[in-house]
């Protein structure tokens, strides 16, 4: 418990007394004591300074359970501690915890309540905790989540800073599908981005042609790619060209075809021919190239024949 503050007047909710039961949890003292109290101080709706004090201690100990989360919310809400000392204090509570989206929940809520009690929020100062967080893990999702909703909630889907970003983890690895989801946010995945120039557009498809051409087997810049034909309603014959060089098909025998530098471009060849060669192309990827995918790859031929 905490020492700064008494509980002597809370009785703790018992946790895991119900019987019969075929698995019993074994909860430490200290579980038993923290959780207990927090439940009844929750039951009678107590909001104060110990109340607060004791989420903190509830979260270092189960950092994964809402409920604490919301309590400590709604504490700081009504006994109205600052909001930026406890963005501070969730700083800290966050580089222990990479992998629980509770924390990035709780910060859009406090910020929040941060722009409905000032006006303003001063986001800049996310990019150093989400940056700490990338730099350990660079394709954890709840910050690349997280990254999506400050994009969002400040409009910044035309900062230079922000797509800089994103070009420089793209460059890091060409593989990291949440960069590549994170572009298509940032160029496409707003109103101004539906209506994009044409040159925009060019622009986009360059650059992931000369991503996949370095790396002819990486299904994200190949998703990407297809990302921008469909929302624009690009023709998959305009990829032809393109597709080709991944592919080595002197011949329509599938016994001479010596190599295939990337089974996404057999894909969309065999969407693009739509003849014999695309039955050969299903066959090549159900048998050599995408086994895992058989029965859809037979179901695609079946649609042909």
């Amino acid at each position: 418990m905490n020492s700064e503050y008494t509980y002597d007047d809370i009785e703790p909710v018992a946790l895991n007394e119900e019987q019969p039961q075929l698995c019993q949890i074994l909860y430490t003292d200290q579980f038993k004591s923290v959780m207990g109290t927090l439940l009844a101080l929750m039951k009678k709706n107590e909001y104060s300074d110990r109340a607060l004090a004791l989420t903190g201690l509830g979260i270092e100990i189960l950092p994964s359970h809402y409920s604490i989360w919301i309590y400590r919310y709604n504490v700081i809400r009504e006994i109205g501690k600052d909001l930026v000392d406890e963005l501070d204090w969730l700083e800290t509570i966050s580089l222990d915890n990479e992998k629980n989206y509770q924390i990035w929940n709780y910060r859009q809520l406090i910020i929040e309540q941060v722009i409905g009690t000032t006006g303003q929020y001063n986001y800049h100062r996310e990019f150093p905790i989400m940056a700490a967080m990338l730099s350990s893990d660079a394709k954890n999702h709840h910050v690349w989540t997280y990254r999506k909703w400050v994009v969002s909630r400040f409009g910044l889907f035309a900062d230079e800073k922000e797509n800089s970003f994103v070009e420089a983890m793209i460059e890091q690895d060409v593989r990291n599908n949440s960069a590549w989801n994170h572009r298509f946010y940032l160029k496409f995945g707003h109103e101004q981005g539906d209506a994009a120039t044409s040159d925009v557009v060019d622009e986009e498809l360059e650059y992931v042609k000369h991503k996949i051409t370095v790396s002819p087997q990486n299904e994200s810049s190949w998703n990407y790619l297809l990302g921008i034909c469909n929302k624009f309603n690009i023709s998959l014959q305009t990829l032809e060209g393109f597709c080709k060089q991944f592919v080595n098909d002197g011949t329509d025998s599938a016994d001479e075809i010596e190599l295939i530098k990337s089974s996404y471009a057999l894909e969309v060849l065999a969407q693009v021919y739509n003849d014999d060669k695309s039955i050969l192309y299903y066959d090549l990827l159900s048998t050599k190239y995408d086994p895992i995918r058989k029965n859809y790859w037979q179901y695609m031929k079946s649609m042909l024949i």
